[in-house]
């Protein structure tokens, strides 16, 4: 307890977070992001992509090359062509049962109907639905290093609290000690200020770790080494609630999903069209053309070969195609309007979200007013042996609160504005 006739003179102080200077140890959130679109691995399946795409393509350009293959074959037969008509001074052998031949045949495709070109469609189709998976991939990167980043200034601005609180109370306990000495408080009195500022350097502490592991995982994600002298920009720019259309990647991947569908169709058809092929073969066997001859013989074959399919004319294959595609098309359909749906949500949450932030700011800044008023109060009625050490112990804590719940909702209210860009596809 204070003695009636002693007070303590305390230097009124206004306690203020240590702000960050802007220098070259702030990072941007925009930096992050750029290091993560060059670092992550998401995006570097791009490349691979893009080189599969090429490969394929070439090969169904290899549908346009003739085709030539060497054909080899030694038969016996039970029984041969003859003419067993007796013509006088005639002799007719039979050929031999067994035969013998190998040729070079050659195919050359003059027009396939279109499979080819659209087979490419295909393949380019199917590219993009790949890459936008993986755009859809780096949309789930880029949020974590949104959420990781903000996490990382809210831990910043709880540790310039707690420094510039631990920073008031060893001014305040250099004041108690020597009032201590003096015999105008009491031991307990020194000792409440020191647990208190023991909780200050323990809200360092563990401010520290968890700086500390929300830049070992930045650097994981982005590849940037972030030293432990880091600086994280928390506030944020105007904030847009109205950041425009959306343009998400996943529903990116589902238009592309469609167009797809679509041009697969399309091929299934096409592949029922008629087919027109050249021919040509350069043989050498027993007999040759002449199935009457027993010797061995050069030989050729050439021409055109038309192929009309007709199975789909009763098989129904079209129309079950056709409705097979229209089954996955609708199947689609309700995948995109689930995810508008829950897009949609996210954005009405996210404006509540600042809307609410923005009215508990104006409360926090002036519920800070009036907790450093108390304190202030509470410092001159300690130095008038009015007030105990406890009281201003209470007043710096509640005025403590008061502050990290403002660096909280500043923190809170710049992650809401990018998590409202980010639910449209703008970062």
């Amino acid at each position: 307890m204070f003695k009636p006739t002693m007070t303590i003179v305390l230097a009124a102080a206004v306690i203020t977070p240590v702000a960050a200077s802007a220098d070259n140890n702030t990072v941007a959130l925009a930096t992050l992001l750029d290091a993560g679109r060059q670092y992550h691995p998401t995006l570097a399946k791009q490349p691979l992509l893009a080189e599969a795409l090429a490969v394929q393509k070439s090969q169904i350009n290899q549908l346009y090359m003739p085709r030539l293959a060497l054909v080899g074959q030694a038969s016996w037969q039970s029984d041969v062509t003859s003419i067993n008509i007796p013509l006088p001074n005639v002799s007719i052998t039979p050929p031999s049962k067994d035969q013998y031949k190998v040729a070079l045949e050659l195919q050359q495709n003059i027009w396939d109907g279109g499979v080819a070109a659209q087979q490419k469609r295909v393949a380019d189709q199917r590219a993009v639905v790949e890459t936008e998976k993986v755009n859809a991939e780096w949309y789930q990167v880029r949020e974590r290093i949104v959420q990781l980043y903000f996490a990382g200034a809210v831990q910043q601005e709880f540790k310039y609290q707690a420094e510039s609180v631990n920073q008031y109370l060893s001014t305040v306990l250099e004041k108690a000690n020597v009032a201590k000495a003096n015999g105008v408080i009491i031991a307990r009195d020194v000792i409440l200020v020191q647990a208190r500022q023991l909780e200050a350097r323990q809200a360092i502490v563990d401010a520290d770790a968890q700086l500390a592991s929300v830049r070992q995982l930045l650097t994981d994600l982005t590849g940037v080494a972030l030293p432990a002298s880091t600086k994280f920009v928390a506030q944020a720019a105007a904030c847009n609630t109205t950041p425009g259309p959306v343009h998400r990647p996943e529903l990116a991947a589902l238009t592309a999903q469609q167009q797809l569908i679509a041009a697969q169709e399309r091929l299934d058809n096409i592949a029922d069209r008629p087919k027109l092929g050249a021919f040509a073969t350069l043989g050498y066997g027993r007999p040759g053309l002449n199935a009457l001859s027993n010797t061995f013989d050069t030989y050729f074959i050439g021409g055109l070969q038309l192929t009309v399919p007709l199975t789909y004319l009763y098989a129904g294959t079209h129309r079950k195609t056709q409705r097979q595609a229209e089954l996955q098309q609708a199947l689609i359909g309700k995948q995109q309007a689930a995810l508008m749906s829950q897009i949609n949500v996210q954005l009405d949450t996210q404006r509540a979200e600042i809307a609410r932030l923005d009215a508990g700011m104006l409360l926090d800044e002036e519920l800070i007013g009036l907790r450093g008023q108390a304190r202030q109060q509470t410092e001159t009625q300690l130095a008038l042996g009015t007030a105990t050490m406890t009281d201003l112990v209470n007043d710096l804590t509640q005025e403590d609160q008061a502050r990290s719940k403002l660096a909280l909702h500043r923190a809170q209210r710049s992650l809401a504005c990018h998590q409202l860009e980010l639910a449209v596809g703008n970062l």
